[in-house]
């Protein structure tokens, strides 16, 4: 029992797609998280900070900071935001599509 060693939880970098230049969409959840409008999508540009999740320690990577290409809003008009804090639940990793000329 309390010789066994837990396996490492995954770091931010750890998690597939995540992590500073990733593009991601904001996307709502049932397990809470700001809810923001037409699910902007930006790119990560740093950590999120301190902010708790659950219990300290448990559980995934807690938050990312976004920024968005343009201003966005929450589902309740507050608003403009060129950046904001994301659950990282909330980030679903963006595949980025090639531009190609004409």
């Amino acid at each position: 029992m309390f010789g066994r060693r837990r396996s490492p939880s995954p770091q931010p970098d750890d998690r597939p797609g995540l992590g500073i230049g990733a593009l991601v969409q904001v996307v709502d959840t049932d397990q809470g998280g700001e809810r923001w409008a037409d699910e902007p999508i930006g790119v990560i540009v740093a950590p999120g900070g301190n902010q708790l999740v659950g219990y300290p320690g448990v559980g995934e990577p807690l938050s990312w900071t976004v920024a968005f290409d343009e201003p966005v809003y929450t589902t309740d008009g507050r608003g403009p935001f060129e950046r904001a804090t994301v659950l990282s639940r909330q980030l679903v990793p963006v595949e980025s599509v090639p531009v190609t000329e004409a």
